[in-house]
């Protein structure tokens, strides 16, 4: 678990640092900072694995059975067509009111594709990491702990209950940091991003989160 929880922490400290430079084009590298990310990171990718593993939840496509077409394949379904498609809902959603106050200032300022590129790939490798693998799965083992007694009077319907209201719970979240004006939408993506996480695993998930941002964001504010 180590060995995968230390490069994704690595990873998303990376990211996050050149997003960060970005965002504040003023401000120096600090290397506490940097670790102190690949720290938190690495540690909820640990928790997750472990909370996952009592779920007999493989959280990346990659490590499930199966041949590599087919896993290709469902990236490009569940990953690439899906994520195009919630870009193209939420341009629609969000075009009205994009310059409005509330909207993050570093959304309004983007003037490149460079801009674009790095804010979606933050956006999306750390808020999968956090949402889908850490909070779903850690909602999702505590949930089934707490239902084990109707689990076990009924295996019909009732299987379900812990995953619907993980993947409710979850959402709830992850609409809540998008603010008043992307609650909505955050919410029915993450309810969206969570079957894709269940069907493709993280990688289709962070491709999904990734294009989705991506389309938007040209459409509505490089346009």
């Amino acid at each position: 678990m180590l060995l995968t929880a230390l490069p994704l922490g690595f990873g998303c400290a990376l990211i996050l640092t050149v997003s960060e430079q970005l965002i504040h084009p003023d401000q120096f590298f600090s290397l506490v900072d940097f670790l102190q990310n690949v720290s938190v990171y690495s540690a909820c990718t640990l928790l997750a694995l472990l909370f996952a593993e009592q779920c007999k939840l493989e959280g990346f496509l990659v490590k499930r059975t199966g041949p590599l077409l087919q896993k290709v394949g469902l990236m490009l379904v569940y990953g690439g067509l899906a994520g195009i498609a919630m870009g193209l809902v939420y341009h629609r959603w969000h075009a009205l009111y994009r310059f409005n106050a509330r909207v993050p200032f570093r959304l309004r300022r983007m003037t490149t594709f460079y801009d674009s590129f790095i804010l979606s790939l933050s956006a999306a490798v750390t808020e999968e990491l956090v949402f889908r693998l850490l909070l779903f799965t850690s909602f999702l083992w505590i949930l089934s702990w707490l239902f084990q007694p109707i689990l076990t009077m009924n295996v019909g319907f009732n299987r379900w209950i812990p995953l619907v209201f993980a993947v409710v719970f979850s959402s709830l979240l992850f609409g809540f940091v998008h603010g008043v004006y992307g609650f909505l939408f955050a919410f029915g993506a993450g309810v969206t991003l969570c079957l894709i996480f269940l069907r493709g695993g993280l990688e289709s998930a962070v491709l999904a989160h990734f294009l989705a941002n991506v389309v938007f964001l040209n459409l509505t504010y490089l346009r």
